[in-house]
């Protein structure tokens, strides 16, 4: 089914005595929910729903039915202060600010890469509650952009252009949309432009938007595009006597997540999704009972040999890539669309996650 005659989602207002009120002012109203934009192909020829045609065909794959996850930690590997991350961080800073920017043409084996590799990583959710009138919604998953030396911003354009002839009814953007300056990100503004989707585009920030230091600005400067930011924020989807939750928050490493904050006003027993950059959320929110938890920020390793576990894992708890279950919820972990640290990927091709939710009486 299409939503295209949805009204817009309405916001959920902080309770006077809530923290969540720290966070700033309300989101703004959506207003009408504008047409899916499309982004012109080379010579003009567009598909029913106004897209163009000329775009190479994506590769879709299955995302494979959920694993079950124990929550095991890595008691050597703590991500936000472990001796490794902080290595690899100052690293990954350094080459970013001062080495990687001035190699000419860095930009072309990467983005050559994403548009030639790009997966389409397709699934069916079943969300116990999930009203019938919002059966079908289709949702895309998009994280780590990674915006910077390694990727070029017409190569995102046309990327976005691909996905969205997919048609989504949502659109979630799981966060890094720099990799470590706010200026890396303004001339991707355009390719951000691009997305629409009848129930509208949601974004949170990740780790590498703190790498900025300006995460503010760099809110204020993608909110231009349309995008809304649930900083710690929900907003309720609604259609007839269909109603869906969805709720964001903050980097768990280097921003200020408060879970409690975003999640304040939902009701028992409607559906719920959490947008969260970081995986790791997960346990807590199986604890709160959250249907589907939508994630990336791990590359799924980014270099990953066949039949190998991952050679860098970014969660403490193995949630690598692909769908997780545990007690009463979900949790689907994308690879992202860019890379960090070295313009490359080995055995964890670029991707975008596209779910189709379906009612169900029981996970």
């Amino acid at each position: 089914m299409r939503f295209s005659d949805l009204p817009p989602p309405r916001e959920v207002p902080p309770s006077s005595t809530s923290a969540s009120t720290r966070i700033g002012t309300a989101l703004p109203a959506v207003e009408n929910a504008s047409p899916r934009s499309a982004i012109e192909g080379t010579n003009g020829e567009r598909g029913p729903s106004g897209h163009p045609r000329d775009f190479a065909d994506v590769h879709h794959e299955s995302l494979g039915p959920p694993a079950t996850t124990s929550f095991r930690l890595r008691h050597l590997f703590n991500p936000a202060r472990g001796w490794f991350r902080r290595i690899e961080r100052g690293t990954n800073k350094f080459l970013s600010h001062h080495v990687f920017p001035r190699i000419p043409g860095i930009s072309w084996p990467y983005s050559r890469a994403l548009e030639r590799d790009l997966a389409v990583s397709e699934a069916s959710i079943n969300l116990e509650g999930l009203d019938d009138a919002l059966a079908g919604l289709k949702l895309l998953l998009v994280s780590d952009f990674h915006a910077g030396p390694f990727l070029a911003p017409d190569a995102l354009q046309r990327t976005f252009g691909r996905l969205m002839t997919l048609e989504p009814d949502l659109i979630l953007l799981a966060g890094d949309f720099a990799t470590v300056r706010l200026e890396e990100v303004e001339p991707t503004l355009s390719a951000y432009r691009g997305l629409s989707a009848p129930l509208g585009v949601y974004g949170v920030l990740g780790n590498h938007d703190h790498y900025t230091g300006q995460p503010e600005a760099l809110v204020q400067m993608l909110e231009t595009t349309g995008i809304r930011f649930l900083q710690n924020r929900s907003v309720m989807l609604e259609t007839g006597e269909g109603r869906l939750w969805l709720a964001g928050v903050d980097d768990l490493l280097c921003g200020d997540a408060r879970l409690d904050d975003a999640m304040e006003g939902w009701a028992d027993g409607t559906p719920s999704l959490l947008l969260s950059h970081n995986p790791d959320v997960f346990p807590e929110a199986v604890d709160r009972n959250v249907s589907l938890v939508l994630a990336g920020h791990t590359h799924g390793g980014q270099w990953r040999l066949p039949g190998l576990p991952v050679l860098v894992r970014m969660s403490r708890y193995r949630l690598d890539e692909g769908h997780y279950k545990a007690g009463n919820s979900q949790l689907v972990v994308s690879r992202g669309l860019g890379a960090t640290g070295f313009p490359f990927r080995i055995g964890c091709p670029p991707e975008a996650v596209l779910l189709t939710l379906q009612p169900s009486r029981a996970l």
